[in-house]
């Protein structure tokens, strides 16, 4: 079924449009302008997300200018002198907002609800909530697809998708979604697949043949695309199955630092050259200019037959007589000297590479320790402001993603027709703690907090428990300690009623 492009709003619409706005944000054509003085800056854009995904794998663009018949040898070496402080940006703060837990309007339990614990069991939604969270953090944007239950499943299934393959529009006045679509290759089919998420319609487009999913150049839609009638599908609702997750700005923990990320690396490869290059110090014969006098034995033996190596221009062995070898002698001429090149101190700039991480630590809002171990021994007051700054900047993203998990979580439950459940402004999502405190910590807190807060808040809020672990084990286990210390069980060793063991 040929695809239209031409009438506004049609699917055929909305796949140009988007197709053509995911291209170019995955290589790098969509423009964020900038204000200046002379007036408004166009030429600033922002990197692609294919640039940012190299980055963040410890694959940055080599940038070293290198002679052309040194490039691929050199290129070699290049590459041993990068160090990918990008992940460790982005996974500082997602390893902090790990999800345990929804509440609901139907749940009447504090700890969380059972159906939604259940759901997020069958679709292990606590690492693919990681994986939406790495994308965002790292990459501008996570989004999650919900779909319907089928004949092979009674629940619904929840996807994290990437950035670099799914896209969404929104409504500039209310923000809500308008449309979604998710472009991938299928190499099992050798096809491009484009799923378009419209209210209420799901539409598959089908490109057989080479891909048209390209790193570079403008974006050229494709005559070749046709939709695949056979995988149209109504989605429940009314709803647009595609939730976005956007970060703070709509940009990545490090797309504002990438300059100073090429800094480190640029250091840390002159360091790390330099003390390769020394590695064997290169070596001289500095000889007096009156011992290159025309006489026997300085320009061949002592007979005057033989060359001597050290004063024809043409000899080419002199590597032959200086070998470096345990049992090498060296002959040299009278009053002849040996001259060793003098190591670079490398230290300033390892110290400046340091440097460069503590102003990256600072203006990223990550604990000094997180990216330069060393840094440990600093002062408590300094490690405890810093700490403080990243715990800030999590609760900013945990509140970015809230929305997005609600969304996600209400929609599953209406695809599965629980409309109880499905009120998006009573889901309250758990997460885990931010930060983690030694045992002795806890329970020093819980002893004081004993006869003041009840134990369950105890379990969760001081010594850090999962609400699922409280549920499911501490309070059968808190029950079957309160039964075994009644009276009657403490003289017969057995509860009341039983008959022991």
């Amino acid at each position: 079924m040929p695809i239209d492009t031409e009438t506004p709003r049609s699917p055929g619409w909305w796949f140009n449009i988007l197709a053509g706005q995911l291209h170019d944000r995955r290589v790098g054509r969509e423009g964020r302008r900038r204000w200046s003085r002379t007036g408004v800056d166009s030429s600033r854009v922002r990197p692609g997300l294919l640039l940012l995904d190299d980055y963040r794998r410890g694959d940055p663009p080599l940038h070293q200018d290198v002679h052309g018949g040194w490039a691929e040898p050199f290129r070699r070496y290049v590459r041993m002198g990068r160090l990918n402080v990008a992940d460790l940006l982005v996974a500082a703060p997602s390893n902090r907002m790990g999800i345990r837990d929804f509440r609901t309007a139907a749940a009447d339990d504090e700890l969380g609800d059972q159906d939604a614990r259940t759901l997020m069991r069958a679709n292990d939604l606590r690492l693919k909530a990681r994986d939406v969270h790495e994308y965002m953090l790292g990459l501008g944007a996570g989004y999650t697809i919900v779909t319907p239950p089928d004949s092979t499943r009674d629940y619904s299934l929840i996807t994290a998708e990437s950035p670099l393959q799914c896209i969404t529009a929104h409504d500039a006045a209310t923000g809500e979604t308008l449309a979604g679509l998710k472009v991938f290759r299928d190499d099992w089919d050798a096809a491009d697949f484009a799923y378009l998420f419209l209210p209420g319609e799901l539409w598959v487009a089908r490109l057989d043949g080479p891909t048209s999913i390209k790193r570079r150049g403008p974006f050229v839609f494709s005559e070749k695309w046709a939709w695949d009638e056979d995988r149209f599908d109504d989605v429940p609702d009314n709803q647009v199955a595609m939730i976005r997750f956007q970060n703070r700005d709509g940009v990545g923990e490090f797309e504002h630092h990438l300059d100073t990320l090429d800094r480190i690396n640029d250091k840390l490869f002159n360091e790390w050259w330099i003390s390769k290059i020394q590695a064997f110090r290169q070596r001289a014969i500095m000889i007096p200019d009156e011992d290159t006098d025309d006489e026997p034995g300085a320009t061949g033996d002592a007979d005057g037959d033989e060359p001597n190596p050290l004063y024809d221009d043409d000899a080419s062995d002199l590597a032959g007589i200086f070998t470096s070898a345990p049992d090498a002698m060296w002959r040299l001429p009278k009053d002849a000297k040996i001259w060793e090149s003098t190591p670079v101190d490398t230290r300033p700039l390892i110290d400046s590479v340091k440097k460069d991480l503590e102003h990256l630590a600072a203006v990223t809002m990550n604990p000094l320790h997180t990216i330069t171990p060393d840094a440990a021994s600093g002062s408590a007051e300094g490690a405890s402001l810093m700490r403080e700054e990243h715990v800030y900047k999590i609760e900013d993203r945990r509140d970015r993603a809230d929305g997005g998990w609600a969304r996600t979580v209400a929609m599953a439950f209406r695809f599965q027709g629980d409309t109880a459940r499905a009120n998006v402004s009573q889901i309250e999502t758990l997460w885990g703690p931010i930060e983690r405190y030694s045992l002795q910590e806890k329970a020093g807190a819980a002893s004081q907090l004993a006869q003041t807060l009840p134990s369950e808040a105890i379990w969760t809020d001081v010594l850090q428990y999962p609400p699922a672990e409280v549920v499911d084990r501490l309070r059968a286990l808190r029950n079957r300690d309160l039964l075994y210390r009644t009276p009657q069980t403490q003289q017969t060793g057995r509860p009341a009623g039983g008959s022991g063991v």
